[in-house]
């Protein structure tokens, strides 16, 4: 989008302050037009996550961001906030999905809570250093007091992916160890993602 004769807004704009003027384009068609992703997902539209508080908020935009969409972070937020928030997601990982990690001596009733935050539906307990050492999911919960901890209730019967195998790799030992997810480990800061 560009401003007619150079205006620039001193001032940020809804749909209400502008008006759109056509312009000719070398499309034939709008049916010309190519929106789809190059991930292999098939997604074919742009997606944008309105700034909606109880919307776009680091969780989303972090997931969003991995298919190429954009999440508007809301106008109200600090924007000391908002920057921590644009910066931690350019950190995570651009395939693997960012864990939910608890300590050994953390309580079910934790995992229970955490547990909607990501769709893998895992909590990783991890270690003091931070490496992980066991996997609880909503199954090991049921049925189980949310006073015990975490290191009772989890499995250590980890399969880990390399940080740096390819998605086929990572695929095939989830398959060969019937698992729905692997911690990622990388072998110089411990582990990256699931």
């Amino acid at each position: 989008m560009r401003f007619l004769h150079g205006a620039a807004p001193a001032h940020d704009l809804t749909y209400t302050d502008v008006f759109m003027a056509p312009a000719r384009s070398d499309l034939g068609s709008r049916l010309d037009v190519d929106l789809s992703t190059g991930d292999g997902t098939g997604t074919t539209i742009p997606l944008v996550v309105s700034n909606m508080t109880a919307v776009a908020g680091r969780r989303m935009a972090e997931t969003v961001a991995r298919r190429g969409a954009i999440a508007v972070i809301p106008q109200d937020i600090p924007i000391e906030v908002v920057a921590n928030v644009v910066a931690w997601v350019k950190r995570r990982h651009l395939v693997y999905d960012t864990p939910i990690t608890l300590g050994p001596t953390e309580t079910v009733g934790d995992a229970i809570h955490l547990l909607p935050k990501r769709s893998h539906g895992a909590v990783i307990v991890v270690d003091d250093a931070g490496r992980p050492m066991g996997v609880v999911t909503e199954a090991d919960t049921t049925g189980v007091d949310r006073f015990a901890q975490l290191r009772h209730v989890m499995s250590t019967e980890l399969h880990t992916v390399p940080a740096d195998a390819d998605p086929r790799t990572g695929f095939d030992r989830l398959s060969a160890g019937r698992r729905r997810l692997a911690p990622v480990v990388d072998a110089t800061v411990g582990w990256s993602g699931c």
